[in-house]
């Protein structure tokens, strides 16, 4: 692979980044998806960000009309100003000549494929976008006779030294790999419905002759005004040097059990049921991180922000007594709008853009839910983990259960993965439900395996004396010696 050539920018910078890059110039490339997956706006984006370069871009349409395409680019706000819109609907408008389009003549379909080659010819544009390429084969008899096409077509707009996208509907019955074969790079969209939510939109890179790329699928979605491409996650492609800090809880009985603090670039998991002070704990940790100057980034897929903010400031507080910290950045996540994909691109934008050194996932049983499709969850926190972990972040993951711990099941199973595990479970005494608290692991130092009270208090969280008096305690079998 030739890894000097000069990419061309498509405009959406993401998606640059899939093609490490972009698209390669001069070539021809293919953009395809049934329709509605948004090659149109991908089309657009990329020729006007050819306009904002200086280069001349042309749009041949073959099924919609200027009109059509002016309406769409206003519903992004963008302008199509520099942009040339070409109209070579298949269909002869001559009156009074009878039209045949279920059996085209092999001569009629030749001028189409030649007044498209013209129109590019006419021009000399430096990009340019043919749409769709479904309406050729249409026209075509059966599938040599549009293979004909397809290489005539090719031949022609390869000698005119244009970077053109060709885009196509996947409108006929049985998959064909013509155009495929026949261009230098492809595109894939698909739209996934899923059972509930929002539909989710993937890409991927099939082909890019003689360039690198990102293999696999990429989450995307379309917003007014932007297209948003979420590139899967290679941790090993993301590093920052760093010093190896120690974060106390400042709840002595807390460090004292832990046999210390949470060290950079560790992961934790919380786990116990419904009530039992996940969340407050992993707020102790958040809040210490606050005080010392750092920044913590909270991701709440249950609770709403208002409810963590009261949470944290009403019944934690903050050393620097300001209603709301600076460094707390509480990001609710709604599990039936968004993406797998879009999700870690939020976490890598707060680690990369905002300098967050503890990030915390509450609950990964709702994110499980996001992410439950794919049958994947613990290949994609393995990443995720990886990755804070080069760029030496802290991670906590909340996980709500109240059976006993099955790591052959999700969410227990992440529990085999992460650094350092906390269980918090109820207990019964004298008449009284109370709250126990014990580690099961830590990798990177020695730890206490006593168990204790655990206590939630207007300060935070405060760990008691070892208990005695009861046994099978973790084990969620309860019951007084």
């Amino acid at each position: 692979m030739d890894q000097c050539v000069t990419r061309l920018p498509t405009g959406i910078p993401e998606l640059d980044a899939v093609l490490r890059g972009g698209l390669l110039p001069g070539r021809i490339h293919l953009v395809e998806g049934r329709p509605g997956t948004g090659k149109t706006t991908i089309g657009l984006r990329y020729l006007i960000e050819g306009v904002k370069a200086g280069q001349k871009s042309l749009y041949i349409t073959l099924s919609e009309t200027r009109q059509e395409l002016l309406s769409t680019a206003r519903n992004h706000h963008w302008s199509l100003d520099g942009v040339h819109i070409s109209e070579r609907m298949p269909v002869d408008d001559a009156p009074g000549r009878e039209q045949s389009v279920l059996l085209p003549t092999d001569s009629e379909l030749s001028k189409l494929v030649d007044a498209i080659a013209g129109t590019v010819r006419e021009h000399r544009p430096d990009r340019v976008v043919i749409d769709s390429m479904a309406e050729i084969r249409l026209l075509a008899q059966d599938s040599s006779h549009y293979r004909r096409q397809i290489i005539q077509l090719r031949h022609q707009l390869s000698t005119l030294d244009a970077t053109i996208l060709l885009l196509d509907d996947l409108t006929s019955e049985g998959r064909e790999y013509e155009l495929q074969s026949a261009v230098h790079g492809a595109l894939c969209l698909e739209v996934r419905e899923r059972t509930f939510g929002s539909a989710r939109r993937t890409l991927r890179v099939t082909k890019l002759r003689g360039g690198d790329f990102q293999s696999g699928w990429h989450d995307f979605a379309i917003t007014a005004g932007e297209i948003l491409v979420f590139p899967s996650l290679i941790a090993e492609e993301h590093s920052q040097p760093h010093e190896r800090t120690e974060l106390l809880s400042r709840a002595p009985g807390l460090d004292a059990l832990l046999g210390g603090g949470l060290v950079s670039g560790t992961s934790t998991m919380i786990v116990g049921p419904s009530g039992v002070g996940k969340s407050t704990l992993a707020l102790q940790y958040a809040m210490s991180m606050i005080d010392s100057g750092g920044k913590a980034a909270y991701f709440t897929f249950d609770e709403t922000e208002m409810t963590l903010r009261s949470r944290m400031i009403n019944h934690m507080g903050s050393d620097q007594g300001l209603e709301d910290p600076p460094g707390f950045l509480i990001n609710r996540i709604n599990p039936s709008r968004i993406s797998p994909g879009a999700f870690i691109w939020k976490v890598r934008r707060h680690v990369e853009d905002h300098g967050v050194r503890l990030v915390i996932i509450d609950s990964i049983n709702s994110y499980l839910d996001v992410i439950r499709e794919e049958r994947a969850m613990l290949l994609q926190m393995n990443e995720l983990f990886s990755y804070l972990a080069n760029m030496g972040v802290m991670s906590i993951v909340i996980g709500a259960h109240s059976a006993n711990l099955d790591t052959s099941r999700e969410p227990d199973a992440l529990s085999l993965m992460t650094d350092n595990m906390i269980s918090l479970r109820f207990y019964e005494r004298h008449g009284d439900v109370r709250k126990a608290i014990a580690v099961l692991k830590k990798r990177h130092g020695e730890h206490s395996h006593h168990i204790c009270e655990f206590r939630l208090t207007e300060a935070g969280v405060e760990v008691g004396d070892k208990i005695t008096s009861v046994h099978n305690l973790m084990a969620g079998v309860i019951g007084a010696v």
